[in-house]
């Protein structure tokens, strides 16, 4: 349906009201408030009509045979000129209107009345009217509700290009998504099918990422050292060096490019020229990046080192350009968490040591949106995030793990100190200024135990315990097998 400025060439106007809400179909609610308006004021007609500088068009018209007209026989033109309800007892004895084609053809029209319908801004669009082929007069109580109902009419259709522009908005959300995606799926393939070592270690020394190149060189699997530093690798000599010379490059701030004698996982020590460079994930954490090429034989040393170090750039560009926090909360979205959480995992099981999951859920969200709008339940949302930042400990992991859940990685912790973590949590929400209303939230807990395989089963555990506790009654927690706690 396009709406467009009656009473002069607004072009920022005409932009804002696009071509494809010329629609013949308008909004289920729309007919219904001209329906009523007709109703309440005993008239035969009801009518949306909208106007531009030349025409009118009749939207909603309750059974009403006229096609768009020129505006120059329009009653509507003369009404949305003013602020007012504009009323015509008698067409036939107006002399603006007595020899309009409305009025002496058929149906005729003798009474009129309408209500201009306005923008936010103030533009005037068109007008909610009444006819009938009788001259008639209106109440006041019937006057008043035709004013009523016009900015209620106004209201539902700046709802619907509202719509649409979130409906837009969202296709775009989803395209980037899609693209960011792709992105990272190239990025490691990249990586993996490229023919040099390399790996991403963390500030303290473990290791966060290396390509298939680096596992098949030391004989290890895709995962089996992830978490691990030099100490658990190397032998003590080896790894006190390695370990000081990473310090010295990330305190350099540059790269360094060095040789190392390395054995291999079939006994052979080859000579291996490694490039390491400090580098920062998206949430400001100091990394050490690094890559390394087999120069034993000195192969096209000069050609191989120009393209090697071309591939390190773009492999490089690739890792700044992928996204690991929640940009509404602040957070580590749900892949940073997921990864942190197979690495954790992986440690837990081998040292044999503790590990927990809360589960957060935000009691009756739809509600806070539907009743207070998107920016109310954002603002909860981030409210949230910063709370649960300033809650756990330094070890924890606090992530938004999706709509109004979050998740929190407990490394070293076991069931009670989940459990009171969680009581934290559920009183820091209780003692929170919420905006517009209390808000409450619903936790479920569980603690690693041996007939685990890994992390998502973990969390599975505590989604379990999330839902009974949503069950009992919400605002409380459950641990899974265990009992609620109010």
């Amino acid at each position: 349906m396009t709406v467009r400025r009656a009473e002069n060439d607004d072009p920022k106007l005409k932009a804002m009201w696009s071509h494809e809400m010329l629609d013949p179909t308008p909004e289920a609610d729309c007919k219904e408030l001209v329906r009523l308006a007709a109703q309440i004021c005993g008239a035969r007609k009801g009518l949306l009509t909208l106007l531009d500088e030349r025409r009118q068009w009749f939207r909603v018209s309750s059974s009403f045979k006229i096609e768009d007209t020129p505006r120059e026989v329009a009653f509507c033109a003369y009404a949305i000129r003013q602020n007012e309800l504009f009323v015509v007892k008698d067409a036939l004895s107006d002399s603006r209107f007595s020899t309009s084609p409305l009025v002496l053809g058929e149906p005729p029209i003798r009474f009129f009345a309408a209500m201009p319908m306005f923008t936010p801004d103030g533009h005037a669009i068109g007008t909610l009217s009444i006819l009938d082929s009788e001259p008639r007069l209106l109440t006041p109580e019937q006057e008043n509700a035709l004013k009523v109902l016009a900015r209620q009419v106004s209201t539902r259709l700046e709802l619907r290009q509202a719509k649409r522009a979130l409906e837009q908005a969202t296709k775009e959300k989803d395209k980037i998504a899609a693209a960011l995606k792709a992105s990272e799926e190239l990025f490691r393939s990249f990586m993996n099918a490229s023919p040099f070592l390399s790996y991403i270690k963390d500030a303290a020394g473990r290791l966060l990422f290396y390509n298939k190149s680096f596992a098949k060189r030391f004989g290890i699997g895709e995962y089996n050292w992830l978490g691990r530093t030099d100490e658990r690798l190397w032998s003590p000599n080896l790894s006190r060096s390695a370990r000081a010379h990473d310090l010295e490059v990330m305190a350099g701030g540059k790269m360094v490019e060095t040789e190392e004698h390395i054995r291999g996982a079939d006994g052979v020590t080859s000579t291996w020229r490694s490039f390491k460079f400090p580098c920062s994930d998206s949430a400001g954490n100091m990394l050490l990046a690094g890559v390394a090429v087999d120069v034993t034989e000195e192969v096209s040393r000069k050609a191989e080192l120009v393209r090697y170090h071309q591939e390190l750039e773009e492999a490089n560009e690739q890792l700044r350009k992928m996204a690991v926090t929640d940009v509404l909360t602040g957070l580590k979205n749900r892949r940073a968490f997921e990864e942190r959480l197979v690495m954790e995992f992986s440690m837990a099981r081998r040292r044999r040591r503790e590990l927990a999951v809360l589960l957060i859920d935000v009691d009756n969200f739809k509600q806070i949106n539907d009743r207070f709008g998107h920016a109310a339940g954002d603002d909860v949302l981030r409210k949230l995030g910063a709370l649960l930042r300033t809650t756990v400990r330094l070890p924890d992991l606090p992530a938004r793990y999706g709509g109004e859940e979050f998740v929190v990685l407990l490394p070293e912790s076991g069931e009670e100190s989940a459990l009171g973590l969680a009581r934290r949590i559920m009183e820091r929400v209780a003692a929170e200024q919420w905006n517009n209303e209390r808000m409450t939230v619903s936790i479920g807990t569980a603690a690693m135990n041996e007939s685990l395989v890994n992390g998502l089963q973990l969390v599975a555990l505590a989604d379990e315990a999330l839902y009974a506790a949503k069950r009992a009654g919400k605002n409380r927690v459950m641990v899974h097998g265990g009992h609620v706690i109010a």
